[in-house]
């Protein structure tokens, strides 16, 4: 969202963000002359889940609430095209519709073949109904929504501007960092980023002395709960009950090799600094820090998706592994540490075609062509 706002023709439109929260891209956005809207209730609709549990049927009820309020601001703030920047909010754009605004929405998603296809068929439905454009973010998604004829396909485009301040590894690793062979993981602590399985790999797989990995995205390897949570933890844990997080700092803490850091925007030099980037998805999407890889001629170790086939030119410029696999996941951290050479080369050979697919001038004038063309 924020690439979008810096990109956005300020000659033709002023942006008018709708959030949920307060927080760092709120700010972002407001020193970029947005006008910035915190509306608490804005909710999704379940992705890719069962719509028949506790959790489900809670999403859905919050944003059957948040209609009317998300109704309001579109007639408040009288915008003429209404972009909806994720499918699973894909409600909002019925009374958008009504409405007489211009509808976008943004499918960012990847939902696998067979699964749960009553609520999918339901929300291609009402995406088809009641949007003007469709924006997909790679051609797997607009594949998958189906929808060609309005569909187009606007890579999340990759743009370091004030995202390459230099990040001293000397300072996280000591004087002799430059020996080490560090592989960079960008996805904090989270399920679907496969970080536990990241952890265990090289602390049970992988032997080599002299490699690092470096977890950006979570500040500490301490595991601290408030009193009430605490009290609940220490339950669950009588059970034998441990939360992905707390599995994950578990070895973390066992492990000197990996080295945590908090998030930051300051990729750049990280990336270029490392050895290689390293993912582990759990469930296929778009896998953004592989195509940065690729785009600083960096190797990239990532799960075999059709988005990481699609950002990677078939695999040939990554190591692709299959995905969940935690042994194919090792092989090829021993390749990349025993073939330094080769895989640097495909990462090279690579880049052009990445720095082509995700150009920001490209892409973003082909945002702003498709606005203009909706209020002609």
């Amino acid at each position: 969202m924020l690439n979008m706002v810096k990109k956005l023709d300020r000659e033709f439109f002023n942006p008018i963000i709708l959030l949920k929260n307060e927080g760092p891209l709120c700010d972002e956005l407001k020193k970029l002359g947005a006008i910035v809207i915190i509306e608490n209730s804005i909710s999704t609709v379940p992705y890719n889940k069962s719509i028949f549990n506790i959790l489900s049927i809670k999403q859905i009820y919050l944003i059957l609430i948040s209609l009317k309020k998300v109704k309001y601001w579109i007639k408040k703030t009288d915008a003429d095209i209404i972009h909806i920047n994720t499918m699973m909010m894909y409600p909002y754009a019925i009374h958008a519709h009504t409405l007489g605004r211009k509808v976008v929405v943004h499918v960012r998603e990847h939902w696998p073949k067979g699964k749960h296809q009553i609520q999918f068929k339901i929300a291609k439905k009402l995406i088809q109904l009641y949007s003007d454009k469709i924006i997909a973010i790679n051609a797997t998604s607009a594949e998958m929504i189906g929808i060609l004829p309005k569909t187009q396909v606007i890579y999340d485009w990759i743009d370091f501007e004030n995202r390459d301040e230099s990040i001293d590894l000397r300072k996280i690793f000591g004087d002799d960092f430059k020996n080490l062979k560090i592989f960079l993981f960008l996805g904090g602590i989270h399920n679907i980023k496969g970080s536990l399985e990241i952890f265990e790999v090289i602390y049970n797989d992988i032997s080599y002395k002299d490699i690092r990995l470096l977890v950006v995205g979570c500040q500490n390897k301490l595991i601290i709960y408030k009193r009430l949570r605490r009290i609940k933890k220490l339950i669950l844990r009588f059970f034998n009950y441990y939360s992905y997080l707390e599995k994950a700092k578990s070895i973390a803490q066992k492990e000197e090799r990996i080295v945590f850091i908090p998030s930051t925007y300051q990729v750049k030099s990280l990336i270029e600094q490392s050895f290689c980037v390293v993912s582990f998805f759990t469930i296929p999407h778009a896998n953004l820090p592989l195509a940065e890889a690729i785009w600083l001629g960096k190797p990239s170790i990532a799960a075999n998706t059709p988005e990481a086939n699609e950002y990677s030119d078939g695999g040939k410029a990554a190591l692709l592994f299959t995905m969940k696999d935690k042994d194919d996941f090792k092989n090829k951290i021993l390749f990349a540490l025993e073939n330094e050479a080769l895989i640097n080369e495909n990462a090279i050979n690579g880049m052009s075609n990445i720095q082509e697919k995700f150009d920001p001038i490209r892409n973003s004038e082909l945002l702003n062509k498709i606005y203009k063309k909706l209020v002609s």
